[in-house]
């Protein structure tokens, strides 16, 4: 998380542009380095457990719902998620960069098959009731993203849906302005109605928008004043926060069906 300390114009002017083309985001992360460390650098504090937690619950929750019997995690990384659900059916994990196929093998134990693959291109016919993908789609812009909506519709068997990512706006578009050299990867930031509308001109329909990290800036000074003082107390209050009804979070959890 960012500490919200809005910088100078001159700073906010040098910031590098961010990383956003399927070239460049492939390349950011073929690093055996990066894969070793991914999980250690992005998941260890409690608002991203928090965040890993509730990714993990929605895709099981689709999983014990609707049964699947072939899932395709795409762009797994590690096997982040993979290693925490547990799977209805095959899961095939399509991942484009070695040192993360590398890592998720050994992570994830034989729960699911790895495949070297390019998200933009999947190797596969309509075959698959569930397909699932975090922090990959958000990176693109419209152009990329509609390539990414074809080829998990293509994949998808009718009805079957399709679980991701997405950024609000509302919350996180003030910090990024705050500090954009704390975000070298671009993200989409959506309003609501904005990405209903570009998943249903993509033939998906929204089942659900669910919000996560729903008292961010509370939630974030418990992180940094409580969090190393008394982790279990930090682990309470983030938790605890999260149980209120807010409309908003900083992300959502979006399920939705091959039209």
């Amino acid at each position: 998380m960012t500490d919200n300390i809005p910088s100078t114009s001159q700073d906010a002017a040098s910031a590098p542009r961010p990383l956003s083309s399927e070239n460049e985001i492939q390349s950011a992360y073929t690093s055996p380095k990066v894969a070793e460390e991914y999980i250690a650098q992005r998941f260890t504090n409690e608002l991203h457990r928090l965040l890993h937690d509730r990714q993990v619950a929605a895709v099981q929750r689709v999983m014990d719902q609707a049964h699947p019997k072939r899932i395709l995690e795409i762009a797994p990384g590690p096997g982040r998620l993979t290693r925490d659900v547990r799977p209805t059916g095959q899961l095939i994990c399509l991942e484009y960069n070695e040192g993360m196929i590398e890592q998720g093998r050994s992570a994830c134990q034989g729960k699911a098959n790895w495949i070297r693959g390019n998200g933009f291109s999947l190797p596969f016919g309509p075959c698959f009731d569930l397909v699932y993908s975090f922090r990959f789609i958000r990176h693109f812009h419209r152009e990329d993203r509609e390539r990414l909506y074809a080829q998990v519709r293509r994949v998808l068997v009718p009805g079957g849906q399709f679980v991701f990512d997405a950024v609000n706006e509302r919350i996180s578009k003030p910090l990024r302005e705050a500090n954009p050299a704390e975000y070298p990867i671009y993200d989409k930031l959506y309003r609501p109605d904005d990405l209903r509308r570009e998943l249903s001109a993509a033939g998906l329909e929204v089942v659900t928008l669910a919000p996560v990290q729903k008292v961010l800036r509370i939630q974030s000074l418990s992180q940094w004043f409580i969090g190393p003082r008394a982790r279990w107390l930090n682990r309470l209050v983030i938790r605890g926060l999260e149980r209120l009804s807010w409309r908003d979070g900083l992300e959502w959890i979006v399920t939705c069906r091959r039209a």
